[in-house]
């Protein structure tokens, strides 16, 4: 049955710094950027922490129609010291005011008190700002 919305449940907000970006190019299937993370945050209702560096990267694929096809993992620290794998792919379009990402993370964690991301599917919305980018995650019910 065809749906025209998506029941979510709101996971957290995400601010990730963009660090060193390197370009291999040209390339078979388009051009690769490789993006360092500098760092980052996130915080919702159950559950905060930081962005790890060194771990965390983006490869993404510029397309031949403009858009970037984004491959990331990032490793988040809970706070509590739990740490979890978030990778997702998705599609940057638009310039400027009209920048924004859709991608579908999925979760990775051992921690007993953050296991039940392992078993959930999210989409994330974002926006480049002010030296990184923004994402609000949310869980499909």
């Amino acid at each position: 049955m065809p749906l025209d919305s998506l029941p979510v449940e709101f996971l957290f907000r995400m601010q990730a710094e963009i660090g060193d970006t390197t370009w291999v190019s040209p390339g078979p299937q388009g051009d690769r950027l490789v993006v360092g993370v500098a760092g980052g945050s996130f915080e919702g209702p159950r559950l905060a922490g930081r962005v790890l560096v060194g771990p965390s990267s983006e490869w993404a694929t510029r397309r031949p129609g403009g858009t970037l096809k984004a491959d990331v993992r990032l490793v988040l620290e809970t706070d509590d010291g739990a740490r979890i794998l978030m990778t997702y792919n998705g599609i940057a379009s638009g310039a400027g005011a009209d920048a924004r990402v859709v991608s579908a993370p999925l979760f990775e964690c051992g921690d007993e008190r953050y296991r039940w991301l392992n078993e959930l599917q999210a989409v994330a919305l974002g926006a480049p700002i002010e030296g990184g980018v923004a994402y609000d995650v949310y869980r499909v019910l």
